[in-house]
């Protein structure tokens, strides 16, 4: 697998801004809905999808201090002081002045879901592991907060809004700087453009014809600079514990979403995992008859890690690494496998017999 792409510099916020309102004014004219005279600018997706609802709610006369304050702690708690200003900003823009025939319910909803539909190319062109992720992300934070902050009645307000937003509401231009999000009201518009680099990416695979993923090991693979990032392993968005390596195995078993605890595993790697998760062996350490003086294991794995039942087998790369090391890697095979050599067999779909043989002869 090749080596993920370096981030590049995006064009300049200037030289997008312009054309990116011009195409949502389009929108607002398509269906005849006069564009809004309060226009924000958001620093991430983040601070759109929490300041969205929120001044959605303002603008619909539901201005209980006591329950918006609560709100901002739970932004705050969730996402971060940072995070939590440029909300309070962003909110203050779209939601100060006079309102001017606020749409809420059902109403909103059809306005969202016009402007999505209208079929100009300001809502094509998304880049859609970026947008998912990012509506995973900002979802997920939204209702944690709106848990976190409202206990009461008042909750099933704030949770229409979060609802409203989520219903079609958000569509993305493709301009030179790359994707651009915005949430369209008909009181206020709030607009966030495209991080400051490139997104990390790597080429699976050997050729052109496959196409690139959103992978970094490091840190997040997409970032923007109010500190909200997308981390991606191998193309499959993960939190960012998963990038650091900081979840215990127990935590790691404990995941209940297959995906991610596959990534964790991959992450953290299966040497370090099978000791930390002190899975059960099956059988003695063998010579590896296809990679002399090297040993193969194999372990059991508990059946809430995989989907199916599996047994993992530790092996060694036939290749030393830079470094001058032989990096232990994990192959996971069918849970009958009884024995490593069977095991290491049938990744060459092979007899036991059949793979030292063959090994012998090499």
């Amino acid at each position: 697998m090749n080596a993920p792409a370096p981030a590049r510099a995006t064009a300049g916020p200037a030289e997008g801004r312009a054309a990116f309102e011009l195409a949502a004014r389009a929108c607002y004219q398509r269906i005849g809905v006069p564009f809004p005279e309060r226009v924000g600018w958001v620093s991430s997706p983040l601070v759109g999808a929490f300041a969205a609802p929120i001044a959605a709610c303002l603008a619909t006369g539901h201005r209980n201090s006591r329950v918006l304050d609560s709100v901002y702690r739970a932004v705050d708690d969730t996402a971060g002081e940072t995070i939590g200003r440029a909300v309070r900003d962003a909110v203050q823009v779209a939601a100060d002045g006079v309102v001017r025939d606020p749409v809420h319910g059902a109403a909103a909803t059809t306005l969202h879901a016009e402007i999505a539909a209208t079929g100009h190319p300001a809502s094509r062109g998304t880049p859609t592991d970026v947008w998912a992720a990012i509506a995973e992300a900002t979802d997920r934070g939204v209702r944690e907060a709106v848990d976190a902050a409202v206990g009461d009645v008042r909750q099933d307000t704030i949770r229409g809004a979060v609802r409203r937003l989520r219903e079609a509401r958000l569509a993305s231009h493709r301009s030179a700087a790359g994707a651009w999000w915005w949430w369209a009201f008909r009181d206020f518009v709030l607009f966030c453009p495209p991080p400051p680099h490139e997104p990390h990416r790597e080429q699976p695979g050997e050729g052109t014809a496959t196409r690139s993923r959103l992978h970094r090991a490091d840190g997040p693979a997409v970032a923007w600079a109010d500190g909200f990032g997308l981390h991606f392993w191998h193309g499959t968005p993960v939190p960012r514990a998963v990038i650091d390596d900081t979840l215990t195995a127990d935590e790691i078993v404990r995941e209940p979403n297959a995906e991610i605890r596959r990534c964790a595993i991959e992450r953290r790697g299966w040497d370090r995992f099978v000791v930390e998760a002190r899975l059960a062996r099956v059988g003695p350490a063998v010579p590896d008859p296809g990679n002399p003086g090297q040993t193969l294991t194999l372990h059991d794995v508990p059946p809430d890690v995989y989907p199916e039942r599996v047994r993992v087998l530790l092996c060694t790369n036939g290749t030393v690494e830079r470094d001058g090391t032989r990096r232990r890697f994990g192959l996971t095979v069918p849970a009958d496998c009884a024995d490593p050599v069977e095991a290491a067999a049938w990744t060459y779909g092979l007899t036991s017999a059949q793979y030292a043989q063959a090994q012998r002869r090499s």
